[in-house]
């Protein structure tokens, strides 16, 4: 029963990969960017990670940022 849920998940990332593929070269993404991308999509502790600070953000917990300069300027805010 391992084995193929090994090949179902294999199937469903392959699959992540190809679509993430085809959305980045029509952004025009250079290699760097897709290489970093894929590398994530294929890190099951890393996506776990981000789901959970996705559900801390829900719960108020944490703050999502829409860009670095809009971080940068709450952290140099009077707000907390």
């Amino acid at each position: 029963m391992a084995k193929t849920e090994q090949i179902v998940t294999d199937r469903k990332t392959m699959t992540a990969i190809i679509k993430f593929m085809e959305e980045a070269v029509k952004e025009g993404l250079n290699r760097e960017e897709i290489m970093s991308q894929i590398d994530l999509i294929l890190d099951r502790e890393a996506r776990e990670k981000i789901k959970q600070s996705q559900r801390e953000i829900k719960q108020g917990k944490g703050k999502s940022f829409k860009s670095a300069e809009e971080a940068i300027e709450w952290l140099h805010s009077e707000e907390e």
